[in-house]
């Protein structure tokens, strides 16, 4: 009797043990890969914010007022989350937010070449020389109108920020998250002890052998799970992980004991322990005597007991009887009716946290919707800006073959723009600029598919596809009219030069635009307020 009594406890334990831990496990991966993008996305806000400064063509012309001002700009931006702003110009000096200067000879800052074919850098843990502590530096290149590399702006991030995002994570008792870069060493961690000292191995330690399993399973999957022993309090633990978008190569992680995944199982489990020993020593006194009367009963638990361990769902037959029998089958229909509670609980708490991160992902992506129509617009005109027009024009030379006539480009540039400036001031040319954005994107709403970008301070380009040269030069003489009789105040009347070039077969974009640029050049040196055909 003892041994059958034990035998469904034990079936009992297992069953209900390895159910809490799938639904234990499944919670913790979704937390962990919902938090991965999370901080994949505050690496992306940070790289648009960079963005957004490069573009400024202040910085390209390396006016040191504005490089100290955007560098202070960018760490009010930053609310908090920045130690110190950078910029390195060609000659690779690097000046911060604080008016400090030094040559950089750091490998983690990229120059020249290295910055080819990337638009922003992210690197490990390095010491800053002026903070005395390490930083993560986020960094994007600065280029000219050749897509040259002229300089580099980024800030410092200390590891104490990206710790303390961590340590907002809802975590189940005993469970905590942290982090390692791409060289496996860890960056974060609740224990200091670790941060900047212990690098992951794929090598199982004496101290926590299968961690380096779960290492290995990191540099394969992007999210998974895995098991240790901790035997320095002989603990074992569940670890989670997952990548990070804009980090390659980064992992975060979360660390749970199995004891407390199993905590209120075996809490429950003990009652019923303890409950069916009482109950076995009584039964057992009263055997003899009611041996007969006791072995149908006992069919009927054993069924019912193995039904419900089975299906969750099974509704437990419990004996009506004052007898021992009767309690025991009693006791055994508390114990499933608390194991299934908490399996529903665990089961809730699931379906919550799932539509809590389907939530998150909705308003993600709407977030990153609204990053990629900033990194996309020119901040003062609000058309698009060059980056965003060289997208365009590949789409547009792509999809030439469908066209009955090549496109043509128009490089346009505002007339004695420098004395605007320097007779009414910078704020007048910036109202000067938008004006003539506004009409030149009310010319182009009027039915026709032109594209038009700000180049870069009083620069201008338009793309005008499938048009012949006579609808283009109508077009352009209706557009000098146009602007010529606007209201531009207090300028008493604005002209532009501006060069116009139509594709040629098998010419790449880069000539085609030095074409209409030199033209523009041609038609300031005509006199100006004309266009002429490169």
């Amino acid at each position: 009797m003892i041994a059958f009594t034990s035998t469904l406890l034990l079936t009992t334990f297992l069953t209900e043990r390895n159910r809490v831990l799938d639904l234990e496990l499944e919670k913790s991966i979704e937390i962990s890969r919902m938090h991965a993008e999370i901080l994949g996305h505050e690496f992306s806000r940070y790289i648009t914010m960079l963005q957004m400064v490069s573009y400024n063509p202040e910085i390209q012309l390396r006016n040191k007022d504005s490089i100290d001002f955007q560098l202070k700009k960018l760490l009010t931006l930053g609310k908090g989350d920045f130690i110190n702003a950078i910029y390195i110009d060609q000659d690779l000096m690097l000046t911060d937010a604080n008016g400090n200067t030094n040559k950089v000879t750091h490998p983690a800052f990229l120059k020249a070449e290295q910055w080819a074919g990337k638009e922003y850098n992210i690197s490990t843990p390095v010491f800053s020389r002026f903070e005395k502590k390490p930083v993560i530096i986020v960094a994007v290149p600065i280029l000219n109108n050749l897509e040259q590399w002229t300089g580099t702006i980024g800030v410092a991030l200390p590891l104490s920020a990206i710790t303390k995002k961590l340590s907002f994570i809802k975590l189940t008792k005993g469970s905590y998250a942290w982090l390692a870069d791409s060289n496996g060493m860890i960056v974060s961690h609740p224990d200091e002890r670790f941060i900047m000292k212990v690098q992951l191995s794929t090598t199982n330690s004496d101290t926590f052998p299968g961690f380096g399993d779960i290492v290995k399973r990191t540099q394969v999957e992007s999210h998974g799970y895995g098991h240790y022993l901790d035997t320095r309090i002989n603990e074992s633990k569940v670890v989670t992980f997952a990548k990070i978008s804009n980090l390659p190569g980064w992992n975060l992680f979360v660390t749970t004991k199995k004891s407390e995944v199993f905590h209120e199982v075996y809490e429950i489990l003990s009652n019923v322990i303890v409950t069916s020993v009482v109950l076995m020593l009584i039964f057992l006194l009263l055997i003899n005597r009611l041996s007969r009367n006791l072995v149908r009963p006992l069919l009927r638990l054993s069924k019912h007991v193995k039904a419900s361990v089975n299906d969750k769902h099974h509704q437990f037959d419990v004996i009506e009887s004052n007898d021992e029998i009767g309690q025991l089958s009693k006791a055994f229909d508390d114990a499933f009716k608390k194991i299934h509670s908490h399996t529903a609980y665990l089961e809730e708490v699931v379906s919550r946290r799932t539509q809590e991160i389907h939530s998150k992902n909705v308003i993600l992506k709407s977030q990153n919707k609204a990053l990629e129509d900033i990194a996309s617009l020119d901040p003062l005109t609000h058309l698009y800006n060059r980056r965003a027009f060289n997208v365009l024009i590949e789409k547009e030379v792509l999809h030439n073959t469908k066209h009955s006539l090549p496109p043509t480009l128009v490089v346009l540039d505002i007339d004695h723009f420098k004395k605007i400036n320097d007779q009414f001031g910078h704020d007048v040319g910036d109202d000067i600029l938008c004006l003539l954005a506004h009409e030149l994107s009310e010319t182009n709403q009027s039915g026709n598919d032109h594209i038009t970008c700000r180049w870069g301070g009083e620069e201008f380009v338009i793309l005008i596809p499938n048009a012949s040269k006579d609808t283009v030069s109508s077009y352009m003489t209706a557009l000098q009219e146009k602007i010529a009789n606007a209201n531009f105040s207090p300028i008493e009347k604005l002209t532009f030069s501006a060069g116009v070039a139509t594709m040629w077969p098998d010419e790449t974009f880069k000539e085609w635009f030095q074409r209409a640029d030199r033209a523009m050049y041609d038609a300031k040196a005509a006199g100006r307020d004309n266009f002429i055909w490169g």
